[in-house]
């Protein structure tokens, strides 16, 4: 493996689903991290290598299971474990049947947040789709004790003050919900097939870290959520397998990234 420093964290070329990686980051921010950021491969969604899975939906689902279980290693207790997935296709929906495996790692899942797209896609037999699901759990028994949870507010204010002078409400803000319906998807100028917009990631650094805090991604392709905790103040350790996406993601964040300081 081939640790890069950056401002403000490492990016690490190599497979994140090892023994191996999850050493490294231990050795690297001491098991210290209240936030994993993980967009592994959806598994033949997309026309492109790294999505392709040969095996069967089980084959895949303990493979999601065992780096999931690794990674936790590296989460402080009640930290927050983010994992985006689809919902497949027919015959073959690994990230659902996931979902109803995890709590078995001792994680508890604490909501299920869908990201609402403004472009939509289909054929016209269906629905058009609109929608990708992101899993947020705990790292621990109780969904109610999260360590961290700050609470995270719209651009979007009120227009009022309550409902009455007795029940005032608590910020001028509308409070998030877990469909986001405000975050546009990257139309253009993409460097990875899958890449995020870059809100979708700062929103659970926002929630679930305080400045200076490591957040992890295993599964960092285009480094967004690098870019992310760069622009928060936060810490990153974020890996990527495949060598020439790994030196796109540098270059990215070196270009595109400001580091404020972090402490």
């Amino acid at each position: 493996m081939r640790v890069v420093d950056l401002p403000g964290g490492h990016a690490v070329l190599g497979d994140s689903t090892t023994r191996e990686a999850l050493l490294l980051a231990l050795d690297l921010c001491g098991g210290e991290a209240p936030l994993i950021v993980a967009d592994p491969p959806y598994g033949n969604v997309l026309p492109v290598g790294w999505d392709r899975w040969t095996g069967d939906q089980r084959d895949m689902v303990e493979w999601m299971l065992a780096w999931t279980q690794r990674w936790q290693l590296a989460l402080l207790p009640n930290a927050a474990f983010y994992v985006w997935g689809g919902i497949g296709r027919p015959g073959f929906r690994p990230f659902f049947q996931y979902l109803t495996k995890v709590e078995g790692l001792n994680f508890r899942m604490a909501n299920l947040i869908t990201w609402k797209k403004r472009r939509a896609y289909g054929v016209q037999h269906n629905y058009l789709f609109t929608r990708e699901e992101c899993a947020y759990f705990i790292n621990g028994p109780d969904i109610k004790k999260p360590r961290c949870f700050n609470v995270p507010l719209l651009e979007e204010k009120r227009g009022y003050a309550g409902y009455d002078p007795k029940h005032p409400a608590k910020s001028e803000r509308y409070r998030r919900s877990n469909v986001w319906a405000d975050i546009t998807e990257v139309m253009r100028g993409k460097v990875h097939d899958a890449q995020k917009a870059q809100r979708v990631m700062e929103v659970p650094i926002e929630v679930h870290t305080q400045l200076g805090e490591w957040v992890i991604d295993p599964f960092a392709g285009s480094g967004t959520t690098a870019l992310a905790a760069q622009r928060l103040g936060r810490r990153f350790l974020v890996f990527e397998r495949d060598e020439a996406t790994f030196e796109t993601m540098v270059q990215r964040i070196l270009v595109k990234g400001k580091a404020p300081e972090v402490g």
